[in-house]
């Protein structure tokens, strides 16, 4: 076992390196994705109401249910998920794994050791290559792992750095 830098002790095998955070422009692609959808919600909400009330002679009173729900869902999605998901929401890459931590209520840690990784997928829809953001799917067998909101030169990194470790473990494999 060796001491790390805090002065508490750590496996040998155990991932280091800087943790990396969500950068800020992600709360406000995630925020216009949010308005967008909810936007689209509230348009199919309308014209129910107005079927409901010019045809089908009905008074709407769920309808007003419905709209206290999309309001308090669209708050929820709007102004607190996506800070909260970019305070904590964080990964890592060493030489080895690629670490992900995630979650409020429930932490899930993931780390996938590099050698597994089979493909890399990077997409970018239109408000995110506005804000020169990407979004990063990791594959492996046994499942996947999304990085969202990445800056296009820190997924341009890190698919580098996931890419040369395993190119390096496939030569290593070939030359046995």
């Amino acid at each position: 076992m060796k001491k790390g830098k805090a002065g508490d002790w750590m496996q040998p095998n155990q991932p280091t390196g800087d943790w990396q955070h969500l950068p800020r422009a992600s709360i406000t692609a995630e925020r216009q994705y949010v308005g967008i959808k909810y936007t689209i919600y509230l348009l199919l909400i309308g014209t129910a109401t107005v079927v409901q009330i010019k045809w089908l002679d009905l008074s709407p009173w769920w309808m007003w249910i419905l709209t206290g729900l999309w309001t308090g869902f669209f708050l929820l999605q709007f102004v607190y998920v996506p800070k909260m998901r970019q305070r904590y929401f964080k990964y890592r890459v060493d030489d080895e794994f690629l670490v992900v931590e995630f979650g409020i209520f429930i932490l899930r840690h993931v780390v996938t050791p590099l050698v597994k990784v089979q493909i890399i997928d990077t997409s970018s829809g239109p408000l995110l290559r506005r804000l020169k953001l990407m979004n990063m799917s990791v594959h492996t067998a046994s499942g996947q792992i999304e990085l969202p909101g990445l800056e296009v030169t820190q997924a341009g990194i890190l698919r580098q750095r996931i890419e040369r470790f395993a190119k390096l473990e496939e030569q290593e494999e070939e030359s046995l």
